[in-house]
């Protein structure tokens, strides 16, 4: 087995996946015989998996063999070929000629910042299919250069020309590497290191992971069509983030003080300055997932200077009065596996990608939030908030088990729960929220800010890269959004609070871990 696996690495062969029952082989009819396992399997290199992205492997039934066969599809039928949308590349920002022709288009558009943008998304898509394809012949006529110089004698001149045909040929190595490091999304190794082999496969595995080719209905029966596929996801999501009938909070906020002073409200109603939008847009990862307008924060950094103060500009006419998001806040959400081989939506990770701008003033938003999250969440919870650490909390956990470990002798004995709350950020409602904060004296303008940004929102659910209907939700908060955690912090106060209620009324007392102990 180490020869073979020694051989699979060396002719770099991934294992291609299937779909079926897991099992290859079996024997035995009686059940304390019968034995099952995945013994054969499909795999194949980047080269073929690139070439046929859409294959897949299924686990085919038979009858008279121990074996299970292989039904190998190298293209989904009936697939519709993919609408060609604007995505901004990486390797753009170093053409020579991008800066100046973002400037140009720039500055011959007319319409508000969005309406711009627009324009200049459909002229930059223009732009890129002429520089892709130049790009293409002036790789190979470097190439092919390169290989006649080598061959010359060497002189002074000759030398010189190896040398600068040299840098020009790794600079086009080097957008290319760019091109699938944005694909591959590796955070811990860095571009620029001739990583363009490893890039591709990471983001060749990547794209046949998300790939979903079936999912089952309520009734467990499976769907393999795109389209129904699609329609099933919207009314899962649509389901999941369908607002409770509105009930009585009195009970649960009874245990909620009011912790924000004056001084920090008045701190929420300062108006927002330049530097605070480019401390959030400079905050934010240069290359990071996509969102619903498919521009990066790297677009954005490197061009500041040519459009920064029409960005500000239409920021504080959001933030600093009325603020008016629903043009901004269509978010897709993209399905990402949290098992191997996922048959069910529960079985999925739903990251919401938001459009950009919107980003940017939610994340300055955002740091004003952080300055007041130690006054008003309790010191239980340790994620998110600035000195605290979450591994505080983990180190707490495992001496508490520790201890109810050793404790045998006592005569009332102690308890811990876990507590696993399934899609918790989807299922905030938004009303308990609102009452919460306006509960621990958040100024009122500022609860209508924080209750725009999240209550505007309309959805997009996008599989297999198509994307789906439209629709709008009544509750939940999007993972993706900068609000969200400090938002759930506060929804997760509800139980504290409840908590710390039932602590004064000496229903429970907690676990102590030593005399000293918290």
């Amino acid at each position: 087995m180490e020869a073979f696996r020694n051989t699979l690495e060396d002719c770099r062969l991934i294992d291609v996946g299937y779909t079926g029952n897991w099992f290859t082989w079996k024997r035995g009819n009686l059940p304390e015989m019968n034995i099952r396992e995945r013994l054969d399997r499909g795999v194949a290199n980047v080269n073929w998996m690139s070439m046929f992205p859409e294959a897949s492997i299924q686990h085919v039934v038979h009858s008279t063999s121990d074996h299970y066969p292989f039904l190998i599809t190298t293209n989904k039928e009936g697939k519709k070929r993919r609408c060609e949308t604007f995505k901004f590349e990486a390797w753009w920002i170093m053409e020579e000629t991008f800066e100046s022709k973002v400037k140009l288009i720039w500055d011959s558009s007319s319409g508000d910042l969005l309406q711009k943008l627009e324009y200049l998304k459909a002229e930059l898509k223009k732009w890129a299919v002429r520089v892709g394809l130049s790009r293409k012949r002036k790789k190979e006529l470097l190439t092919s250069k390169l290989a006649i110089l080598m061959e010359a004698k060497r002189a002074d001149d000759n030398l010189a020309e190896l040398i600068d045909t040299k840098l020009q040929l790794n600079f086009e190595i080097d957008k290319y590497e760019s091109y699938w490091e944005q694909r591959a999304r590796v955070n811990w190794l860095k571009l620029g290191d001739r990583n363009t082999a490893f890039f591709h496969s990471i983001a060749t595995q990547k794209r046949r992971q998300n790939c979903i080719q079936k999912l089952q209905d309520t009734d467990g029966r499976e769907i393999g069509e795109q389209q129904e596929m699609a329609e099933m996801a919207r009314t899962y999501f649509q389901e999941l983030f369908k607002a409770e009938e509105e009930g009585q909070y009195e009970h649960l906020l009874s245990g909620v003080e009011p912790c924000i002073s004056k001084e920090n409200n008045r701190l929420f109603t300062m108006p927002y300055v330049k530097e605070e939008i480019w401390e959030a847009l400079t905050s934010m990862g240069a290359t990071k997932a996509l969102g619903e307008d498919r521009l990066p924060a790297i677009f954005f950094q490197k061009l500041w200077h040519i459009f920064g103060n029409e960005v500000s500009t239409y920021c504080f006419q959001q933030l600093n009065s009325d603020m008016e998001v629903c043009r901004m806040n269509t978010t897709h959400i993209v399905l990402i596996p949290k098992k191997v081989h996922p048959t069910n939506l529960s079985h999925f990770h739903p990251i919401s990608l938001c459009n950009f701008i919107y980003k940017i003033m939610a994340k300055a938003i955002a740091n004003h939030f952080r300055v007041v999250l130690e006054k008003c969440i309790d010191k239980a919870q340790s994620a998110f908030v600035p000195g605290r650490l979450i591994s505080d909390n983990v180190l707490v956990a495992y001496e508490i088990l520790n201890t109810l470990k050793k404790k045998r002798i006592w005569k009332k004995g102690l308890l811990a729960i876990k507590l696993d709350m399934s899609k918790a950020y989807d299922r905030v409602e938004w009303t308990f929220l609102k009452e919460m904060m306006r509960k621990m004296g958040f100024e009122p303008n500022w609860v209508n800010l924080i209750m725009k940004c999240i209550s505007t929102v309309s959805y997009v659910v996008v599989l297999n890269g198509q994307a789906g209907n439209i629709f709008y939700p009544s509750r939940g908060l999007r993972q993706g959004d900068p609000l969200s955690p400090f938002l759930f912090l506060i929804f997760g106060e509800g139980l504290s609070s409840l908590m710390r209620l039932v602590q004064r009324e000496e229903n429970f007392r907690g676990v102590k871990a030593s005399r000293r102990g918290p």
